[in-house]
């Protein structure tokens, strides 16, 4: 008898300690701090699109892009693709942390545009915690280059616009993931039987291999898989290193896409990768310091 009661008092002494040791770890939790995510993404572009980073209140931020060359286009003699390179260059700046406007410039087509980022939800851990980010992209693009169809075309028929939610998470220290939704929109389309505005899609990812260097991929899909004139768009597909180099960012990729408009990488891709039509590039980011 004497045997059964202590049993019973052992066990409903360590019944309670172990209710009060989960009530206490409760307890713990609710008071962690609030905390944002830093760092889903290392650079406010993934490859050839926008991540839902932003460079920070008071930063500036200059982007040089370079794509080479194809493979499938005498590669060697244009060395190694240099001799037919373009160029977009960026200078971008936040005016708080989460909102950023910026402007480029492409050598292909000669598009010109400006944009504008805003950091709508971030993820959070602690008391409050949130499990996603997502950012609100969008910009205008403007054709510099000539028609050559024979026609007189106002400036707005040079007029594109690209509008995108990013939706993003960092799962752990190492994998970072993002999916991108919305619209492009044309002024001016080849025919009346081609869409002006177009839906996209596009998924990206970043895997850390070490402190300073990851691995990244995208791949986007979009309504628009050819236009009246027969001309074939491929989905653009690419893959990455991200190097991190104190204040600079250096994006090794290779992959299907040359433009860097919005609009035109994401809805006019021409490039076959099945017919070696894949193009090394990179992209360099430099931050400053503006105001504290």
């Amino acid at each position: 008898m004497y045997r059964k009661l202590l049993a019973f008092v052992l066990f409903i002494t360590a019944l309670t300690a172990s209710a009060q040791e989960d009530l206490f770890d409760l307890f713990e939790d609710s008071e962690k701090p609030t905390e944002l995510v830093y760092a889903t993404f290392k650079g406010t572009r993934l490859i050839n699109g926008q991540t839902l980073e932003t460079p920070g209140g008071g930063v500036a931020q200059y982007i040089i892009s370079h794509r080479f060359g194809s493979f499938s286009d005498r590669y060697f003699y244009n060395f190694m693709g240099l001799d037919n390179a373009q160029i977009r260059m960026q200078m971008d700046y936040g005016i708080t942390d989460r909102l950023n406007i910026g402007a480029g410039r492409s050598s292909v087509l000669k598009v010109s545009d400006a944009f504008i980022k805003y950091r709508l939800l971030r993820q959070k851990t602690g008391a409050n915690s949130f499990p996603f980010s997502l950012t609100l992209n969008s910009s205008v693009n403007y054709r510099g280059a000539d028609y050559t169809d024979g026609f007189n075309h106002h400036n707005s028929d040079r007029l594109s616009y690209s509008n995108l939610a990013i939706l993003g998470r960092k799962f752990n220290q190492k994998l970072s993931l993002q999916a991108a939704i919305g619209a492009v929109h044309w002024n001016l389309v080849p025919s009346p039987q081609d869409q002006n505005t177009i839906g996209v899609i596009s998924f990206g990812g970043r895997y850390k291999l070490t402190n300073r260097m990851a691995l990244t991929s995208e791949y986007s899909i979009s309504t628009n898989t050819g236009v009246s004139n027969e001309t074939l768009h491929f989905n653009p597909i690419s893959v990455g290193i991200d190097v991190e180099t104190g204040g600079h960012v250096f994006q090794f990729h290779l992959g299907n896409v040359r433009s860097m408009s919005d609009p035109y990488w994401l809805t006019r891709n021409p490039y076959n990768p099945t017919a070696g039509q894949l193009y090394l590039g990179f992209n360099i980011s430099r931050v400053f310091t503006i105001r504290d």
